[in-house]
């Protein structure tokens, strides 16, 4: 009988893609230990250089170059199984091996109003209506906040943040965070709403990035310290760093795969040594500069090709990955945007990479969010998703009966092995996609696709609610914190 799938389909194995070979792969991790032994990393925060010295690590002022011994521990000790949960159980996220999920990103300061199309600043009503937004698409599987609220000072931007991601979906929410107290508030607020403290560490509905890494191989003093709290709070964190080819990491591209392992490296055994088994996900964004202008390039081929190279050495080492896909460098939701996104988002799924952000809503880089480019991407991520499911053969698939059956010169439309299979084989996309004939699509107003995934993010934001906080969660939240919507 057909395989019958309910609810979301995610975390789906792939890994059929691998731009690396094993030989490959083994000679980049021998060049990243090098580059850690011998070049080794600039740091300047204080604890992390006790840290690095008491663990046996050779301390140069504060250039820290790591025995590999030290870093083999350290990959040791990193879980490799890592549970992002969701409000709603459906929504988990087991993070481990080549299991694919595929969500936002980003971190952008303009959005295109839904309205009016124009260019605006990013607000904290916009973290919470594109929460909403990405609560009712199957095919994003978790909420990275891809906005951050302009109108809000440092002081009170985690917190809200994350109240408006929590409080707008059921599916697990990440950020960015700017403050140790940001952080402890935030941890305050996800042990409220999970049901305490030790619940909210079995089943993490929330996750931190630190984008603690500057390359080439300096830890950014005051994120790295954010890096030690989150470790010790126990909550899964993200070691996010993106050099570019050419720019911040060697031009060719095995170079920069190099260095970035080495920073990743480097990253694994500063955590561990905060806290051992801390989760964590191993955060490489490969990407590429425009030699011509030195601006950072999203939409290359070579995004996706490093991107999915980076999913083969977290498989290597056994860690949890959050990398890239669905970049581009298109500035309003255009043929340029669909070509460049399915390119990399279809190599890091098929690649088998955990967590791939960034892959729905995002334009110009990292720049820009538009509520139809989210409902453009759903139909992408789930075609890409239907890609890595791959081709099931056995007796029932091959349908010798049916063929027989049916015999030469007939047809299979209304054959019950067509009737059986025709919804689990197919994916069948939004109504983004037109099918229709021309007659057909001119009498509905031949709108393209961008104008049609307008209309649906309006239907979608103008009438979706999630499932709410409890009244009981909402008002300890309101009394503890300064929330702002």
């Amino acid at each position: 009988m057909a395989k019958r799938r309910s609810g979301p389909v995610k975390g789906l194995t792939g890994g059929q893609y691998k731009p690396l070979t094993g030989d490959q792969v083994q000679q980049i991790n021998k060049a990243a230990l090098s580059i850690l032994e011998h070049t080794g990393v600039q740091v300047e925060e204080a604890e992390a250089l006790r840290l690095f010295q008491e663990a046996g690590a050779d301390i140069d002022g504060n250039r820290v170059r790591l025995p590999r011994s030290l870093v083999q521990d350290a990959v040791d000790w990193a879980p490799s199984r890592v549970l992002l949960a969701g409000r709603d159980p459906k929504w988990d996220l087991e993070l481990e091996g080549a299991r694919v999920y595929i969500g936002t990103g980003g971190a952008a300061l303009t959005v295109l109003d839904p309205e009016t199309g124009q260019p605006r600043p990013a607000m904290l009503r916009d973290v919470a209506e594109l929460a909403r937004l990405v609560d009712a698409l199957d095919h994003i599987h978790f909420y990275l906040v891809p906005v951050y609220p302009t109108e809000l000072g440092k002081e009170v931007v985690d917190v809200n943040t994350y109240y408006a991601g929590l409080a707008n979906t059921t599916k697990h929410v990440q950020a960015g965070i700017y403050s140790v107290q940001g952080i402890r508030d935030t941890v305050e607020m996800g042990e409220q709403i999970a049901g305490g403290a030790e619940a909210l560490r079995e089943r993490p509905i929330v996750s931190f990035i630190t984008s603690w890494m500057v390359s080439p191989l300096l830890f950014a003093t005051e994120v790295t310290t954010l890096l030690i709290e989150t470790c010790r709070q126990r909550i899964p964190v993200v070691l996010s760093a993106a050099p570019m080819a050419g720019s911040t990491a060697p031009v060719t591209l095995a170079g920069m795969l190099a260095q970035l392992t080495a920073e990743q490296l480097s990253g694994v055994v500063l955590a561990q040594l905060a806290r051992r088994g801390a989760p964590l996900l191993i955060g490489p964004i490969p990407a590429t500069a425009d030699m011509k202008s030195g601006r950072y390039l999203g939409g290359s081929a070579e995004f996706g090709l490093a991107n999915a190279a980076m999913a083969q050495m977290a498989q290597f080492y056994r860690l949890p990955l959050y990398n890239s896909a669905g970049m581009t460098d298109a500035k309003v939701p255009d043929i340029q945007a669909g070509f460049e996104k399915a390119t990399s988002v279809v190599l890091a799924a098929l690649a088998g990479s955990n967590f791939i952000h960034h892959a729905a809503g995002m334009l110009e880089n990292m720049n820009v969010v538009a509520a139809e480019q989210f409902v453009i991407d759903n139909d992408i991520l789930g075609m890409a998703m239907r890609v890595v499911r791959g081709i099931e053969v056995d007796q029932e698939t091959l349908a010798l009966d049916t063929i027989d059956q049916v015999g030469p010169g007939g047809h299979y439309l209304m054959a019950e092995h067509t009737i059986r299979h025709m919804r689990s084989e197919f994916f069948y996309p939004s109504a983004v996609v037109d099918r229709q004939g021309r007659d057909m699509w001119q009498q509905d107003g031949a709108l393209d696709a961008r104008q049609r995934a307008r209309q649906i993010a309006r239907d979608i934001l103008a009438g979706h609610r999630p499932e709410p906080l409890t009244p009981t969660v909402e008002s300890w939240l309101r009394q503890r914190f300064e929330l702002l919507i």
